[in-house]
C-alpha cells in the first residue's frame, strides 16, 4: 500500500472504536453517561488520553520497526511475557468480534424481528469472508465509511435536540450500578485502556506505512476530535430523551422516536460501524497469528472457518452483558500493558539517541 496520509490514519484510528457500543450508545453510557454531568468530563479525559497514547503507540512502532502487537507492548526479550501479552490482546481481538456480532443480532431483532441465533451467523459469516482482504482492504473500507459515520451520528444527536430540546444536556443523574466502575474517573480510564488493547492489534501494521512524523500528529489528533464529537452528540441525545438509554441499543431506539424510517436508518448506520469494527478486529487476530505462525500464511481461509463457530457461540451470550463484564475486565488489564507500552517507548527513544542513528522504519524515506 502507498504511503499514509492524516486523513487515512485519522479514519483508520476512529475505526478501532467505531463499533456497537459507540455508535450504540450502550457502551457510552455505560462507561460516562451513567455518571451524570461528569460523564462529559470523563470522555473529554479519554479523548484526551486517545490522542497522547494514539501518537505514542504509531510512533513506537515506527521506532522499534516492528509490526507484531506483542514486541511493540513489551520492551524486553522475555518470550513467555511476549507470548502471554500476544494471547491477552489476541483474546480481546476475538471477544470484541464476538461483541459486535451480538450487537448485530440484538439490532437485526429490534429493527425487523431476525432471531439472534441467525443474525448472528449471518453477521459472522460476512465478516470471515470480507477479513480475507487484509490491511489494504480494512484501511481502504475505514477510509470510506467512518467520515460517513461520524458526520451521520452527528446529525441524528442534532435531531433529538430539535424534537426534546437541549434542556436536559447537562442535567443528567448518576445511575451507575457497576462494581467495577466505581467512579467516573476509573471508567475513563479503563475505557481508554481496553479500547487502545484493541487498537493495539489494528494499528501496528498500519504504522509502518505513515512516512512522516507530521501525519501521525495530525490524523491522530483529528481522531481525537471525532471521537469526542460522537460520544458528546450521543451521550447529551440521550441526556435530552433517557429512556432510551434502558434499551439494548440506545441510540436506535432514539432514532425511532423521532420516525420510524430514522429508526431503520440508524439501524443502518450502527450496522455499518459494527461491521467495520468486527472487521478490524478479525483482521487484526488473523494478521497477528500468521506473523506468530507463518504456515498459517498459506492458509488464510482456515482462520476465519476455525473462529467463526466461537465467535457465534459467543455472541449468544448478549450484547449489554458482554460490554458490562468483557470490557471493564480487559480494561484492568490493559492499564498494565499501556504502561509497559511507555517503557517501551522510553527505551528505544535511549537507544536511538545512544547511536545517534536513526532505524529505518519502511525504508530510507520514513521519517521517525
Amino acid at each position: 500500500m502507498k504511503e499514509m496520509r492524516s486523513g487515512a490514519l485519522a479514519a483508520t484510528y476512529v475505526g478501532c472504536f467505531l463499533g456497537a457500543g459507540y455508535v450504540s450508545g450502550q457502551e457510552l453510557w455505560q462507561f460516562f453517561g451513567a455518571f451524570g454531568n461528569w460523564g462529559y468530563l470523563g470522555f473529554l479525559v479519554a479523548a484526551v488520553l486517545f490522542v497522547l497514547f494514539g501518537i505514542l503507540l504509531v510512533r513506537l512502532t515506527q521506532l522499534c520497526g516492528s509490526a507484531e502487537m506483542d514486541r511493540v507492548l513489551i520492551p524486553w526479550d522475555i518470550p513467555w511475557m511476549r507470548r502471554l501479552t500476544g494471547a491477552i490482546a489476541a483474546l480481546f481481538l476475538l471477544g470484541v468480534v464476538v461483541i459486535m456480532t451480538a450487537g448485530v443480532a440484538a439490532l437485526l431483532q429490534q429493527l425487523f424481528q431476525v432471531p439472534v441465533w441467525l443474525g448472528a451467523a449471518v453477521f459472522t459469516l460476512i465478516v470471515a469472508l470480507a477479513a480475507m482482504a487484509g490491511v489494504t482492504g480494512m484501511v481502504r473500507a475505514f477510509s470510506a465509511l467512518v467520515p460517513v459515520l461520524v458526520g451521520a451520528a452527528l446529525c441524528f444527536a442534532v435531531a433529538a435536540y430539535g424534537k426534546y430540546g437541549t434542556g436536559g444536556i447537562f442535567s443528567l443523574t448518576p445511575s451507575n450500578t457497576n462494581p467495577l466502575m466505581p467512579n467516573w474517573f476509573t471508567a475513563s480510564l479503563t475505557y481508554v485502556a481496553y479500547n487502545m488493547l484493541g487498537a493495539i492489534g489494528i494499528m501496528t501494521p498500519v504504522a509502518l506505512l505513515v512516512r512522516r512524523r507530521r501525519s501521525v500528529y495530525g490524523g491522530i489528533a483529528l481522531a481525537g476530535g471525532m471521537l469526542f464529537g460522537v460520544a458528546f452528540g450521543v451521550i447529551s441525545a440521550l441526556a435530552v430523551y433517557p429512556q432510551a438509554a434502558q434499551a439494548q441499543l440506545p441510540m436506535v431506539a432514539l432514532a425511532a422516536t423521532l420516525h420510524p424510517l430514522l429508526g431503520v436508518g440508524y439501524g443502518v448506520l450502527l450496522l455499518l460501524s459494527m461491521f467495520c469494527n468486527a472487521l478490524a478486529s478479525l483482521v487484526a487476530l488473523a494478521t497477528y497469528l500468521e506473523q506468530k505462525h507463518p504456515v498459517l500464511q498459506t492458509r488464510r481461509k482456515l482462520l476465519p472457518a476455525v473462529m467463526a463457530p466461537l465467535i457465534w457461540g459467543g455472541s449468544l451470550v448478549g450484547f449489554g452483558d458482554l460490554i458490562g463484564v468483557v470490557f471493564p475486565v480487559f480494561g484492568y488489564v490493559s492499564i498494565i500493558l499501556l504502561i509497559l507500552m511507555v517503557v517501551h517507548l522510553i527505551r528505544c527513544k535511549r537507544a536511538v539517541h545512544s547511536v545517534k542513528t536513526e532505524p529505518a522504519v519502511a525504508g530510507d524515506a520514513v521519517n521517525v
